[in-house]
């Protein structure tokens, strides 16, 4: 049997993984899931159906939209350590966009409960 911890850290990994290849997550994810980031529109939303939402419209929001997992590490009691960067080209402005992000995930049997998400623009190059 693996521990406890690796096991939330296979789960986090996972939901990066699929994000990298532009696929959903959502069945990772409980169905109360708690959701905080900085962005408006999602700074306290909850429950899969919401977090998917979110999701597509920001990803939506972009036209060649890139996430990729730079760091991850078990902080124990299910909590699961991540740095991640986000990029892409706006939709209607054509601009180039970026952020590197820090966030905390809980995992409990199998499945994500809570993101918490914090964020700053990547410094342009």
């Amino acid at each position: 049997m693996r521990p406890v911890a690796r096991e939330d850290i296979e789960v986090v990994r996972a939901i990066y993984e699929r994000w990298e290849r532009g696929d959903s997550a959502l069945d990772l994810m409980d169905p109360d899931i708690e959701w905080f980031t900085p962005h408006p529109d999602a700074a306290g939303i909850r429950g899969r159906d919401e977090v998917g939402a979110f999701l597509r419209s920001y990803a939506g929001a972009f036209r060649d939209y890139r996430i990729q997992l730079d760091a991850i590490r078990d902080l124990g009691n299910h909590r699961v350590h991540v740095r991640f960067s986000e990029s892409g080209r706006g939709k209607g402005s054509g601009a180039e966009a970026g952020l590197s992000a820090t966030g905390t995930w809980t995992v409990r049997d199998g499945r994500a409960v809570a993101f918490r998400a914090e964020t700053k623009r990547a410094q342009p190059g």
